[in-house]
């Protein structure tokens, strides 16, 4: 613009008005607004200077620079439309692929929620139980192991059952379906974990408030599965606890779940482990303003998981 806007003041020539108009075409095509209209007011500015200078202009060549003009403008917002669209095309097909892995990991987290909280569970409780059964004194605890691995198992297959259907219906929509172990009742769960434990030969007490807790279900739920993890580590790891317990507490704005197991001194118990338990409890935990302390004491191990209750949380 500057170069012809030189060329045509100072040498009269319409060369220069051309290269402009033709310029026009880029311009339209790549610059921004301000840019194209200032080429455009230039241009004209220019042409009718040379035109009221008397130059061969005047006798029609004006007509031709405007034509060239207009023609250039159209076919380098032609070429801004095709590239933009192009542009939007490329976008949306961005979005929808990394829609699609989203889709794929969520269905993946799933699956693995469905093996780690629903099957792994069940299956300690089986591996616990079958090999504690040779050394049980009386026919009674006998029983209680046999019912707790007949149990257990049938839980197994429901939740195996559950979790082909899953991979089965990709389509499926709506949030992840978390194990609803226990009802998402998290009193509930306290009181039949201290039962599982029991049943496996520890000592357990349980404290649960006799009021209604107010927090919202997905804090209730996080709860309830931490608590399902909590219990789980002790039997897989620390099968010879002396001692453990599980309390839920409602504080002032929080509801606190606390549980610990007292092991005696010795090497734990070699399980398979992947850290995915304790990972995805702070996760969940999380997602609801809640907060997971784990970790040893000097008598074995706690869980400390504190949610905020429904008025705390709609804050």
């Amino acid at each position: 613009m500057l170069i012809s806007s030189v060329g045509v003041v100072f040498s009269g020539s319409g060369g220069d008005l051309l290269e402009l108009a033709f310029a026009l075409s880029l311009v339209a095509a790549t610059c921004t607004l301000w840019v194209i209209i200032a080429h455009a007011v230039l241009l004209g500015a220019l042409t009718a200077y040379l035109a009221s200078g008397g130059s061969t202009l005047a006798e029609g060549g004006i007509y031709g620079i405007l034509g060239i003009a207009v023609i250039a403008f159209l076919g380098g917002v032609a070429f801004r439309l095709v590239a933009a669209r192009e542009t939007i095309l490329v976008a949306e097909r961005a979005r929808v692929a990394k829609d699609l892995e989203a889709i794929a990991r969520e269905h993946q987290e799933r699956i693995a929620d469905e093996l780690h909280d629903g099957i792994a569970h069940d299956l300690t409780l089986v591996l616990f139980h079958a090999r504690a059964l040779p050394r049980q004194p009386d026919e009674e605890a006998r029983q209680v192991s046999l019912s707790t691995i007949e149990r257990s198992a049938e839980n197994a297959l429901g939740s195996i059952q559950s979790l082909l259907s899953l991979m089965r219906d990709t389509a499926a929509e709506g949030p992840p379906a978390y194990p609803t172990r226990y009802h998402g009742n998290v009193v509930a769960a306290a009181s039949s974990l201290g039962t599982l434990l029991k049943n496996a030969g520890i000592p357990t007490q349980v404290s649960v408030p006799s009021s209604v807790l107010s927090i919202a279900p997905a804090a209730e739920r996080a709860l309830t599965e931490t608590a399902i993890e909590a219990v789980t580590n002790i039997i897989k790891h620390a099968p010879k606890t002396q001692s453990a317990s599980i309390e839920l507490l409602a504080r002032t704005g929080a509801v606190e779940l606390v549980v610990r197991n007292a092991s005696p001194a010795g090497p734990r118990t070699r399980v398979p482990t992947s850290g995915r338990g304790l990972h995805r409890a702070r996760q969940r935990l999380s997602q609801c303003a809640g907060l997971l302390v784990a970790g040893r004491t000097e008598d074995g191990w706690v869980f400390r998981a504190t949610v905020p209750t429904a008025a705390e949380s709609a804050q």
